[in-house]
Parts: structure tokens; sequence; C-alpha cells
């Protein structure tokens, strides 16, 4: 086993290993990482026993069936993953152990669930597998739950990795599967074929659970290795389509020339009772072209054909996260001159649901264009074919009709107005030239608290799932003037008793990530940790609101409390100076109110309009 064997078998991140490997106390017990048996490629592995039994002693890890695990993480080297799946597929298909058996018997196991040589038999016939090769297909099933998961333990160990290829994220695989699904509903809702075209690709069969059968036409040894895929996840494939069925092309990955040849190719072939999804990169299917290239799309474009284009966001294909991929969805020629087009990427998460997207491409294919659209809207194909227009326009989504909601817009906007509209008091302050001579003088913290001062109360570590909002004690922090919670009065001394209360001049601050403090002049409030309490004595020559603002205008860098100075000021000055900083924290809190609800008030104006729901009259104050 290699080090990130190891890390997949306890279920952390590999850095987590390495650290083990420094660190062999263990409780008090010195339990050192078990050392490597053998160094291949520059990289160590490990006996699997030795592992499983450190993992047992050290009871280190996430996982208490290591042991249930740990012979399918053993790979044999130097086999490949395609030879893996064969033998995993022959066991799978047989229900028979492979370790004790000859060349003769897997042969003829071979023979007798592929007589016609679609999946396997020339491969077990070509094939002279190590007996560590075949017990580990026998130790994958036995470790697994099913074949569908020891596949997937292949496709994300040691033997997939060393192919270096990344794949489609999830969100990915779950944007297709929803529009090859929709596609598939139009057709016929009980029995539609799916039919992989083009280059293999997983994308096949993640979305073959959604269709009665899986086509795959042709010999070659990808298409072979797609079948024992497909036998393996028990998904039935057959050779020719008949009736209904959609085609499936993934050309992510592709030189521009060979996707234009191959979504080309789909097009043509294209019959009645058939549809085609394509997936590929977005410069190709949705951008703008130059050249032969752009002359070559038009071309196909001209079988109108096209029904729907969406660009899909970024990050989507792990092998180039910043590369977005397009997805076209095609009819028969002739059948729309007017395709349907979204820019999923100017959707948040939140608004994009898939239930939503297979609605509006159901909605496309019926060519019902008087129904209204939550993500498509129509892009006409004369521009397009002209290279006056790209296929997919950036940021392009559905026109939304005037809403009916404009009690609401009319609601957030007056609510805005009753903040911006009221006056602001003017915040002033005399300063004179100072009388006499005085002496300077600066105490850190720590000083001030060794002369009894000040004194340093720590916060209480709280459970925010005891938040009430309707509470009228306060939890502070140094980063949220206003409280991050509020507790009922009798929760807080019953869950929070040792917890100390704020008096009212307290200030409330943090050292980290950086320095941070303000007053809490109400007292009464609980301190959530890690932010302290600092009580400030009327001996210090200091007031609060004076040390929140210093320590609020500390560099950025953590630094000890203890460590930060103040001046030492007269009392009558103190007095003063508090009287002034605390008018300017409430100058400055009616500030924040106001721009607060400015922004509020300009997000609410913008939406509103653009909603149709209210016309503006602005009024302003001189």
């Amino acid at each position: 086993m290699t080090l990130q064997d190891v890390a997949d078998l306890a279920r952390v991140r590999r850095p987590v290993v390495s650290m083990w490997r420094n660190r062999p106390r263990v409780r008090g017990l010195h339990v050192p990482f078990p050392d490597p048996v053998e160094v291949s490629g520059g990289m160590e592995r490990f006996r699997r026993e030795d592992i499983v039994e450190w993992l047992e002693r050290t009871g280190r890890g996430n996982n208490p069936e290591a042991n249930l695990d740990a012979p399918a993480l053993s790979v044999p080297d130097d086999v490949p993953l395609d030879e893996l799946v064969t033998w995993l597929c022959l066991a799978v298909l047989t229900g028979e152990d492979l370790a004790e058996t000859t060349a003769e018997n897997r042969i003829t196991l071979a023979r007798g669930v592929d007589p016609d040589d679609r999946v396997l038999l020339c491969e077990v016939e070509a094939s002279a597998p190590a007996d560590s090769t075949l017990r580990f297909a026998d130790d994958l099933i036995e470790a697994s739950y099913g074949p569908r998961e020891a596949l997937d333990r292949l496709d994300q160990g040691r033997a997939a990795r060393t192919l270096g290829t990344r794949d489609l994220t999830s969100d990915a695989v779950d944007l297709i599967h929803a529009v090859a699904e929709a596609c598939a509903f139009h057709l016929d809702p009980e029995d539609v074929s799916l039919v992989h075209v083009g280059p293999a690709s997983s994308v096949t069969l993640a979305l073959a659970d959604a269709f009665t059968r899986l086509v795959v036409p042709g010999g070659t040894p990808e298409l072979r290795d797609i079948r024992r895929r497909a036998a393996i996840r028990e998904i039935e494939t057959v050779d020719d389509a008949t009736g209904p069925s959609v085609r499936v092309l993934s050309a992510i990955g592709r030189p521009a020339n060979e996707v234009l040849d191959l979504v080309d190719n789909l097009v043509l072939d294209l019959g009645e009772g058939e549809l085609a999804v394509v997936i590929g990169p977005a410069s190709v299917l949705c951008d703008e072209l130059q050249g032969e290239q752009e002359r070559h799309r038009a071309q196909t474009l001209r079988s109108e054909s096209l029904t729907v284009a969406l660009r899909l966001p970024r990050g989507m294909w792990r092998e180039a996260h910043r590369q977005a991929l397009g997805l076209w969805v095609c009819a028969t020629g002739g059948s729309t001159r007017r395709p349907l087009v979204a820019d999923l990427a100017a959707f948040t998460r939140d608004e994009l649901d898939l239930g939503d997207l297979g609605s509006d491409v159901t909605g496309a294919l019926t060519a019902d264009r008087g129904r209204a659209f939550r993500y498509l809207r129509p892009h006409d194909l004369a521009p397009i074919l002209s290279a006056r227009a790209v296929v997919v326009p950036r940021g392009v989504r559905a026109l939304r009709l005037a809403t009916t909601e404009i009690e609401r817009h009319l609601a957030v906007i007056n609510t805005a107005t009753l903040v911006t509209n009221q006056p602001i008091r003017p915040f002033d302050v005399l300063a004179e030239r100072a009388t006499g001579s005085m002496l300077l003088r600066r105490r850190s913290l720590g000083e001030l608290k060794d002369l009894g001062h000040v004194r340093v109360l720590r916060g209480s570590r709280i459970d925010h799932s005891h938040d009430n909002p309707a509470g009228s004690v306060a939890v502070l922090s140094a980063a949220y003037s206003h409280g991050v919670a509020h507790l009922d009065p009798f929760d807080a001394v019953r869950l929070y008793p040792r917890a100390v209360r704020t008096d009212p001049g307290d200030v409330v601050f943090a050292e980290r990530p950086r320095p941070s403090a303000t007053v809490d002049d109400h007292g009464g409030s609980v301190v959530a940790s890690p932010s302290k309490i600092l009580r400030i004595s009327s001996q210090a020559g200091i007031g609060p609101h004076a040390v929140a603002a210093i320590i609020n205008r500390l560099p950025d860098e953590p630094t000890e409390w203890q460590t930060w100075n103040v001046p030492i000021l007269d009392t009558s000055e103190v007095e003063r100076l508090e009287e002034a900083l605390l008018a300017a924290v409430n100058h400055e809190t009616t500030l924040r109110r106001h721009l607060a609800a400015t922004g509020d008030l300009v997000t609410a104006m913008i939406d509103g309009v653009a909603a149709g729901a209210v016309s503006l009259t602005t009024r302003t104050t001189q």
C-alpha cells in the first residue's frame, strides 16, 4: 500500500498520514508507523497487514472497518485499469472466485457469459494474469457492498490515479442527467434507449440508469470497456437501437476541428424519434469562431436541428476547471429556426434548479413557445449563420414577464426610505489649545493589569444551537458589536452558570485574527470565546471607548493584548474624551445604518423597476 492508499483506508487527507509518521506517540505510548517494505518508482510501499494492525492498535483514522476495506486498496502494481475491470467483470458475471482458476477455466467461464464475444471473451483469452491480480478481484468484490461499489473503488483507486485523467464533477453529471432525462421523457416516458456516440466517455454510463437499455455500437477496445463497465453495473447493452432513442456525444477535451466533425456527423445521422445531447467545449459550441471553423459550425446549424444550447458554469471539468463547457440538444433537421439558449453561469447555485431546467428543455422540444421559460430564451438562427452573433451570448437568460408582486417591491423600497429620509444630525467637536504643560505617559495593558487598574476575564464557549432570537441576554463577540446570538435568561443561567456577565462600560476584545474591540454600554451580556472582557477601573487614566478605538486601530497582525499601549490621561480629560468618543460612535452607527439602508434601497429600486412593478420619482433634500 502507498501512503495515499493508507489515507484512503483511514478516510483522512494525505498530509495526515505524514503527520502520523512524524508523531509516533499515541495516548502516551510509543507506536511507530510501520516501515516501508520497498520503494518503487520513488514511492514507498507498506505491507497491508502492518498498516491494518497499526490502525487497530492506535485507533487513528475514521474507518472502524479498515480491516475489511484494506484488501480493496491493495491494487497490484503495473496492472492497467482496463485489465482489472475485465477480471472484475468476469467475477461479477460468473459469480466465481478467480484466484484458484486455470487459464482454461477462465476461458470456459468467459465463453459461458459472453458467447458472442461482445464484452470480454477475447481479452480473457489473450491475458495471462498474475495470481495476485485474480486474488485482488476476489478481494475487491468481498470488500464491497456490491458490483457497482467495487467498480467505483477501482475508479477512485491507485490504478485510476496512474492514468492521471480527471472527469466531470458531480454537478456537471447531474445537470447533463437532467437534460437527458427531459429528452427521454419527451420521446417516451416508458421505453427509450441511450445510444453512445463518438469517443469513449464516462458520461454515457452516468446517464444510462435513466434509460431502458444502453446501445454501444462498434467493437473497439474502448467501446468493449464501456460494455464491461455496463455489465458490472447491471445495465443492459445492445448493438442496435430500436424505437425512440437519445444519442449522447461527449467531445470534452477534443480539438475544435474534431468536435465540429463529430457534431456534424451526429446531426446528419439523426432520424425520426431520435434526439441528441452533445457535451463539449463552450469555445466551440457556444462562442465565436473564426474562418473555416465558423463556416463548418454554420453548415451544421443550417440543418435547423439545434433546439437548445447551454453554456455551463466554469469548474465542471476537473481537467481544466477554468474552461467552460457547452451543451447542445439536437432534433431532426428543420425543426426550429429559433433555438433556445441560456448561459447557466449567469445564475447562482441557489437559482439553478435542475427540475426547472429539465422542464424548460421539455418545453423547448415540444415547440411550445407560448409557455414561460425560467432559463431559456429564443435566439434567432440567422445572425448565428452569418457570424453576426454567437450561439450563446454571455449572460443570456430568459425574458421575464412583469411581476404581480407589486406590493412586495413597494414595501421593500418604502422600508428603506424610512431610514434614508431621516436627517443626519451633524457631529462637531470643539477643540482648543491645552493649557499648561502636561507629562505625556503611556502604559501597556499588562502594566495596568499588574497595577490592578484593569481586569481581564475570559469569555465562555457558547453552543449556537441554544440561540433564541427572542432572548434578552445578548451573546457578544469583539467582531460583532450587536451580538452573535441571544439567550433566554433562564437558559443562560441553567446552561452557562459559570459564564461571566459584562458590566456597563466593559470592553469586549479579541487578539485574533486581528485586534478588535467593542464596548458594551448596557451590561448583562455573555461574551463568546475567544473574545475576552476588559474591565477598566476609574483609576486607569483611560476610558473604555478610548481603549476600544485604540485596539481597533492597531495593525492587522495578531499580537498579545498585554503589549497594547494606551495613553494615561487626567481624570477631567478622560471624561471629556469618553463623551466625545461616545458621540462619535453614535454618529458612526447612524451613518452605517444609512449606508446599509441606501444599499438596500438601490437593490430594491433596480429589482422593482426591472420587474415592472414600480415607477420612480426621485426627491432629494438639500
